[in-house]
């Protein structure tokens, strides 16, 4: 695309793009093909964003970049370079619209649906992608374990990507033949203006707790953030699938009015409602009741948790206002693979199960051991550490509630970063020490400690490796080296001569 066409598309948009020619610059003759905001993914044919950061200012890099080839520049303020340039006063807010205008609105060629909250996001988007692709509509997915074009998958950075990236996977996406979208929208990501340059035709809302606050201040803000999503970034007759379950729910609901479809646990004024009749390792039984069933509809989802049946209500009511019929859904949920690092099961012959989950904090923890308590008929043994260089203060807390709930303790590494694994290790200690009577053993080497937890499993106990989750790498003081907890499971396996089912 021209320099001059993208700067005609971009006249009315709400970002106050003007256009600088610099002496000798060739505006006519400069021809665009993609926007980037990393010097390092610049080359011939770009436009470089100067992003302005917390740590680094892109105007800095915006030399490099135009030496590797950038044809343009979208910044702040005038820079002596010979190449056109687009200016704004905010650049990582603007640079999702410049970017879907140079791309040619890729997110309004896609149904486009976008969950947001605390917790279930990951899960939610997987489900809905599920159903979505089961009743023949291909899907592309953006979220906090990875990013899916329809042909390719790649490990996600973050949960919501930068605008302009979010423009490019969608872009992709349309090219690949989806068509739809499915993304986690971070409360970051929509307050940063990640989200320009996109509309949405449905969006889901799962729940509201204390979290982020080192950056939103109160829970009002936080709430706000979130809130922000509906008001803003949706378009055409668009509806939204909340949890009244949840107060701050409950509170956007009553504010979108028509636009809400309900769900909620054991809640009759709810849409959709479910109750939990069972509890095993291979999944919940569940009555379900949506709009469009007669009487409760009976399901075994392949999934751990009472909370997932939440995320399965989310995933239908979405599906529900696409037009997709309850029982079409219901068997979309029921051939879902298991979303990485999210309570992932894996039952092994004449062994037991372990179960891998990213729980890092202490409350993830303390739920991720409830959830598998009731399914559990034998010993519940955990394995897990907690990252260096962040709050310390949650060591101790996590080492109580692993004594406290499970039945054999495995304190271990988990991304040590720049502090010692031991000194880690030694205030995790210091929580675990409250309950005495449960057995609580130290094995740094996180590879020994899935390894012993794996050999001490019998036939009716389950082992949860905690913390890390779908990561593929460990980071320590000398450096990152691969390490993936599934891997280190299967691999104990193969070695041991067990079959996993």
């Amino acid at each position: 695309m021209k320099f001059t066409k993208l700067t005609a598309l971009l006249e009315k948009s709400p970002h106050d793009f003007k256009a600088y020619i610099p002496t000798g610059a060739d505006a006519a003759g400069c021809e665009l093909e993609f926007l980037v905001s990393d010097s390092r993914k610049a080359g011939q044919g770009c436009i470089f964003a100067c992003v302005t950061g917390e740590h680094s200012d892109g105007h800095d890099y915006a030399a490099k970049a135009v030496e590797a080839g950038a044809a343009a520049l979208l910044c702040e303020r005038r820079l002596e370079l010979p190449v056109p340039q687009l200016l704004c006063s905010n650049v990582r807010s603007a640079m999702g619209a410049a970017a879907s205008a140079l791309y040619e609105n890729p997110s309004g060629q896609l149904t486009m649906i976008a969950v947001t909250g605390t917790a279930g996001k990951t899960t939610s988007t997987f489900m809905t992608r599920s159903i979505l692709q089961q009743n023949g509509i291909k899907t592309g997915l953006l979220g906090t374990v990875w990013y899916d074009d329809g042909a390719r998958a790649e490990d996600a950075d973050r949960t919501t990507p930068e605008g302009s990236d979010v423009q490019d996977w969608l872009r992709r996406m349309v090219a690949n033949g989806c068509g739809a979208c499915v993304m986690e929208t971070s409360s970051h990501s929509i307050v940063q203006g990640r989200l320009n340059g996109a509309l949405y035709d449905r969006a889901g809302f799962t729940n509201l707790s204390v979290d982020h606050l080192d950056y939103h201040k109160d829970m009002e803000s936080y709430f706000k953030a979130k809130e922000t999503l509906f008001e803003r970034y949706m378009r055409g007759n668009w509806r939204a699938a909340v949890n009244i379950g949840n107060a701050y729910g409950a509170r956007l609901a009553e504010e979108l009015g028509s636009h809400a479809v309900t769900y909620a646990l054991d809640d009759s004024s709810a849409m959709f409602t479910a109750k939990v009749l069972g509890r095993s390792i291979e999944g919940l039984d569940a009555e379900i009741v949506t709009p469009d069933s007669k009487e409760p509809l009976l399901v075994k989802l392949p999934v751990l948790g009472d909370h997932n049946v939440m995320n399965a209500l989310q995933a239908l009511s979405l599906a529900w206002t696409l037009g997709i019929g309850s029982k079409a859904a219901l068997d979309g949920l029921m051939k879902m693979e298991q979303v990485p690092g999210r309570l992932e099961r894996y039952i092994i012959e004449d062994c037991g199960s372990c179960v891998i989950d990213f729980a890092h904090t202490s409350d993830e923890l303390e739920k991720a051991l409830t959830a598998l308590r009731p399914v559990c008929k034998g010993r519940l043994i955990v394995a897990f550490g907690a990252g260096g260089d962040r709050d310390r203060s949650k060591r101790p807390l996590m080492g109580e509630i692993a004594t406290r709930l499970a039945d054999k303790v495995i304190i271990t590494s988990d991304n040590p970063r720049t502090e010692d694994p031991v000194f880690i290790t030694t205030e995790i200690e210091a929580g675990a020490a409250k309950h005495p009577e449960t057995e609580c053993v130290t094995l740094v080497d996180r590879r020994e400690a899935i390894g012993a937890g794996l050999a001490a499993l019998g036939r009716d106990d389950i082992l949860l490796v905690a913390g890390k989750g779908p990561e593929r790498y460990q980071i320590l003081k000398s450096g990152t080296i691969p390490f993936l907890d599934k891997d280190e499971v299967f691999k104990w396996c193969a070695a041991n001569g067990r079959k996993i089912a």
